[in-house]
């Protein structure tokens, strides 16, 4: 990702300003809207598309259109995370359509705030999940006892399966006030299953976009804490 300024490091990676085309946002990406304006709605949306240097396009929920909804000339604060990096730029509506789809223009951003996420750091943490072994085998209760953006060390009832073998890992967490739950794709790393309770590490494989905006505000949060 080609950077244009650079502000130095934070505790969770390196500040840059981009142009917003550098991104090479894909439709899809989730993205949080919070509101610089008083009565306008908060929402989370999709990207679906861009007129470079002109306009944004982004899905909106029912929910916040129509009257007393996001109107043209309410201001934004736009969040999201690309799988690889957290970014954010304001942004004020342009339009607000319902018809063939829900969808706000937003104007194109000066540049965009860019950081790169270090993938490495985990934290403990006491989440209840389920680990489904690939193959059909039953589903085995447990806790996750460290978690990162990339894997995690999982307390279990009983052995996952072979090193290397392939699992689904869900649990759920609380995401802008709703629960959302996770379903990640992992692969078996280790087991330990002497002097003490099954112990199991998981490699994430290839997770879902939605999956990873949850999972990176779910981290962001264990870091605000320390």
């Amino acid at each position: 990702m080609p950077n244009d300024t650079e502000r130095g490091d934070t505790q969770h990676g390196k500040i840059s300003y981009i142009n917003f085309a550098d991104m090479r946002l894909r439709a899809g990406t989730w993205m949080q809207m919070r509101s610089l304006f008083d009565k306008a709605p908060d929402c989370d949306v999709e990207f679906a598309a861009a007129l470079h240097g002109k306009s944004i396009f982004v899905t909106l929920p029912a929910s916040v259109t129509g009257k007393g909804g996001m109107q043209a000339g309410h201001r934004y604060l736009v969040r999201g995370f690309d799988g690889r990096s957290d970014f954010a730029f304001s942004s004020q509506v342009i339009q607000v359509q319902e018809r063939p789809f829900y969808l706000a223009h937003l104007e194109y951003p000066d540049s965009v705030e860019v950081r790169v996420v270090r993938e490495a750091k985990r934290y403990e943490v006491a989440i209840p999940v389920v680990v489904m072994p690939e193959g059909g085998g039953r589903p085995i209760s447990g806790t996750i006892r460290n978690l990162s953006a990339t894997g995690a060390m999982i307390e279990l009832d009983a052995i996952p399966g072979r090193v290397n073998g392939k699992a689904s890992i869900t649990f759920a967490t609380l995401f802008n006030g709703r629960e959302a739950s996770l379903n990640i794709p992992a692969t078996i790393r280790h087991v330990h299953d002497e002097d003490g309770p099954i112990r199991s590490g998981f490699e994430f494989g290839n997770i879902s976009q939605s999956d990873k905006l949850v999972l990176y505000y779910l981290l962001l949060a264990f870091s605000s804490k320390e």
